[in-house]
C-alpha cells in the first residue's frame, strides 16, 4: 500500500499572516515559543499553512481565543464566560492568496491509505509515545510531537506539503507548504476588518466577540 497524493486545487489557498505581507515564510520553528502542526523538528525548512477556503483561515486563527475548558469547568454551565478576537489581532494581520503549481507531490492525510501507510511507518514511535493506534483523526494530532515527525518524513520523501483536514470541522481542508514549493502569488493582501463576513462567521462559530 503507499501513501495517497493529494491534487492541489484548482482555486487559490488562503492565509491569514502579518501585516503587510501574509505569505512572508515564518521564523524557523526552533524560534517559536510552540511550533505548529508539521513544522520541522530540525529546523532545515519551513512551513505556511493554508486553507482552500477563506473561513477556514479564520477558524484555524480565532480558535485560540476560545475560554481554556478549565475555565469552563470551573464557571458551570449557569455562566458561560465569552471570549474575544482582540482588535489588535486584527489590525496586525492581512489575508494573502497564492496557487500551487502543478506537477509536484503532495501527502493527503486525509485517507485511510496514508493512515494506514504511516501507522507501520511510525509504529515504534507510536509505541514510545504511548499512542495505541493511529488513525486519520491521529494525524490531525494533539501530539505535536507525531506530527512534526510525519512532517519530516514526508519532506525525506520528496512531498513539497501535506493536506489534511481541519481539527475543527471536517469540510474545512487545509495545507501545510513546505519551503521550497512552487507557488504562485496572487492579488495584494486583504486587510481583515471588523465586518469581515469570514471573522464574523468563525467568531460566532466559537462563541467568540468581535
Amino acid at each position: 500500500m503507499k501513501a495517497s497524493n493529494a491534487a492541489p486545487p484548482a482555486d487559490v489557498l488562503y492565509r491569514i499572516g502579518r501585516w503587510p505581507d501574509p505569505l512572508a515564510w515564518p521564523p524557523p520553528a526552533g524560534s517559536a515559543a510552540e511550533p505548529s502542526r508539521f513544522d520541522d523538528p530540525r529546523n532545515a525548512f519551513r512551513v505556511l499553512y493554508l486553507a482552500e477556503r477563506r473561513l477556514g483561515c479564520f477558524v484555524e486563527s480565532v480558535a485560540r481565543f476560545r475560554v481554556p475548558v478549565v475555565v469552563l469547568k470551573e464557571a458551570g454551565a449557569s455562566v458561560i464566560p465569552r471570549g474575544r478576537v482582540p482588535a489588535s489581532w486584527r489590525k496586525m494581520r492581512c489575508v494573502g492568496r497564492l496557487r500551487l503549481l502543478p506537477e509536484q507531490s503532495w501527502l493527503d492525510l486525509r485517507t485511510m491509505e496514508t493512515a494506514e501507510v504511516l501507522r507501520v511507518e511510525f509504529a515504534l514511535r507510536l509505541h514510545q509515545l504511548g499512542l495505541a493506534d493511529l488513525d486519520v483523526s491521529g494525524l490531525r494530532g494533539p501530539s505535536r510531537a507525531l506530527t512534526r515527525a510525519i512532517g519530516r518524513w514526508a519532506y525525506d520523501a520528496g512531498y513539497q506539503g501535506i493536506a489534511y483536514k481541519s481539527r475543527f470541522h471536517d469540510a474545512l481542508d487545509c495545507w501545510a507548504v513546505f519551503e521550497g514549493a512552487a507557488v504562485e502569488r496572487v492579488g495584494l493582501s486583504e486587510p481583515i476588518r471588523r465586518d469581515d463576513a469570514d471573522l464574523r462567521a468563525a467568531a460566532a462559530h466559537f462563541g467568540l466577540a468581535v
